[in-house]
């Protein structure tokens, strides 16, 4: 398997966004349907599926539910909004429906959703479907940064895949995530990102966490594009 980086002379820490006003202004850039508010409703969905296992539940429940729970909440959300749900060699995304943006969710390390020395990198190791985004990102951004080139900005179809990167902290009972662009992978994980919009935290306590429950609404049209590859 292939290794690349951003910089062959050291890592680039990420370009960190963390004002709310910001956060919200560029996550409206990348796509209008794209929402902090958004955001938060699927990893919160995702916290309260975390919170139903019991202990008669496997060692793994929690992280499991969590994570799948989170993906099955953003997809649903998305879809809604006319997002298309589809997979690649079982990785599940969601696609803007001009395809220019698409997003995966992932558990991240400590460093998820904070300011500091180090940038995180995601919990679970990544194969091939993640090497191979995380490729076409550093082509586009190192594209994109040639001031030469900017006419091939306006003309690329290429996919920009952001991942949803979300860390439970059970010392502080707290969840922290971010909507981040991945730029850099080694030896199967995420080892530079690009661009990071840092969100709130999501307190876990018993009088702070709570779910809010929409009344349903009419049922809504999901756009499902069978595996044939990527995007």
């Amino acid at each position: 398997m292939s290794k690349f980086e951003l910089s062959s002379s050291g890592p680039r820490r990420a370009r960190l966004i963390i004002d709310p006003v910001q956060v919200e202004a560029r996550l409206h850039e990348l796509h209008p349907d794209l929402t902090s508010a958004l955001l938060r409703a699927a990893v919160v969905g995702g916290l309260g599926a975390r919170n139903d296992v019991t202990r008669a539940s496997a060692p793994t429940a929690a992280g499991v539910q969590q994570w799948l729970t989170t993906v099955e909440d953003l997809r649903t959300i998305l879809a809604k909004l006319q997002w298309k749900i589809h997979e690649h060699q079982n990785c599940p995304f969601i696609s803007s429906p001009e395809r220019e943006v698409s997003v995966v969710v992932m558990t991240g390390s400590s460093e998820t959703g904070k300011e500091g020395f180090d940038d995180p990198t995601n919990q679970a190791e990544k194969g091939v479907v993640a090497e191979g985004y995380v490729q076409r990102n550093f082509n586009q951004l190192e594209l994109f940064n040639n001031s030469a080139l900017k006419l091939a900005k306006s003309k690329a179809r290429e996919t920009q895949v952001w991942a949803l990167l979300y860390h439970y902290d059970k010392k502080l009972k707290q969840l922290r995530f971010e909507l981040s662009l991945p730029t850099g992978f080694s030896r199967k994980k995420i080892t530079q990102w690009g661009e990071r919009l840092i969100f709130g935290v999501v307190p876990n306590s018993p009088d702070e966490f709570t779910i809010i429950k929409e009344e349903p609404g009419a049922p809504a049209t999901v756009e499902v594009v069978p595996k044939k590859g990527a995007f």
